[in-house]
């Protein structure tokens, strides 16, 4: 059976009056329960760990008292990604049935191939980056190897609106035609972490553009202090290169955001 532990953080946030004393800028304590689910199959702990199979999966619940309703809709939401099948099949209702399924797999590529000697590991990790009475935002990191050149990496970033549950776009934070300024912006940006002059050609310096031409991705997340939107491997460049994480602080944006939008506080605070 899995090992399942429950980690409670109670998150509590404050704030400080002019006169430096400490108050509760909220009367709502948003609480989070870390899920930790891990197995294996084989005897991972020998010299021959690598002829085994081992599996983990992590992600956060939340508890809501103001609204049970999106309590429940952003806790599927994050279940549903980190229930994804492995191999195709139907999508398992718990994280047990999903270590019981890729555990099985693993025992049938042994007895089908008894002399093969190979390692299978998958890592699923929800790690909350933002927690707020407004934005709640979750990094989704996969790392899993299953056999063949290299082990495979993504990262996929959610924005929940708090009071709603749904997922957060780009359109519900900024102001109409945002779009071209915004990637003008990230484009100075990306050029300098990618040391480019401002003409360089972006297909000569090895980044798959569709027409050659920057833009932003919808992968990004709500920090404190910036939007940081991140490019898988293979998504915009080989993987030798890597995955970029691509940074841009609210100062530098704060003229493209809604007055009335979920970033308006965090700009405020600035």
């Amino acid at each position: 059976m899995a090992v399942i532990k429950s980690i409670i953080f109670v998150l509590v946030l404050y704030s400080i009056s002019a006169c430096g004393s400490v108050q509760q800028a909220d009367e709502d304590k948003v609480i989070v329960h870390l899920k930790n689910y891990d197995d294996s199959t084989g005897n991972c702990d020998s010299t021959y760990s690598n002829n085994c199979a081992q599996i983990q999966i992590e992600f956060p619940q939340i508890e809501y008292s103001q609204n049970h309703l999106v309590e429940k809709k952003i806790n599927n939401s994050i279940k549903n990604y980190v229930l994804q099948p492995v191999f195709g099949e139907n999508q398992p209702a718990t994280a047990e049935k999903l270590i019981e399924n890729f555990l099985k797999e693993y025992e049938t590529f042994k007895d089908d191939f008894p002399e093969a000697f190979q390692h299978w590991s998958l890592e699923r990790i929800g790690e909350v980056r933002y927690n707020s009475s407004y934005v709640f935002s979750v990094e989704f990191s996969e790392y899993s190897y299953l056999g063949g050149a290299h082990p495979n990496t993504y990262v996929t970033f959610t924005n929940f609106d708090i009071k709603s549950g749904e997922k957060i776009r780009m359109d519900d934070l900024f102001k109409q035609n945002f779009n071209n300024e915004l990637n003008r912006i990230a484009e100075l940006k990306f050029r300098k972490l990618k040391e480019l002059n401002e003409t360089e050609d972006l297909g000569q310096a090895g980044f798959w553009f569709d027409d050659n031409r920057f833009y932003l991705n919808d992968n990004f997340i709500i920090t404190n202090s910036s939007l940081i939107f991140y490019y898988n491997n293979y998504e915009i460049t080989a993987y030798a290169f890597g995955p970029t994480e691509l940074e841009i602080p609210y100062s530098r944006i704060k003229h493209l955001v809604k007055p009335d939008g979920l970033l308006a506080p965090l700009i405020d605070e600035k």
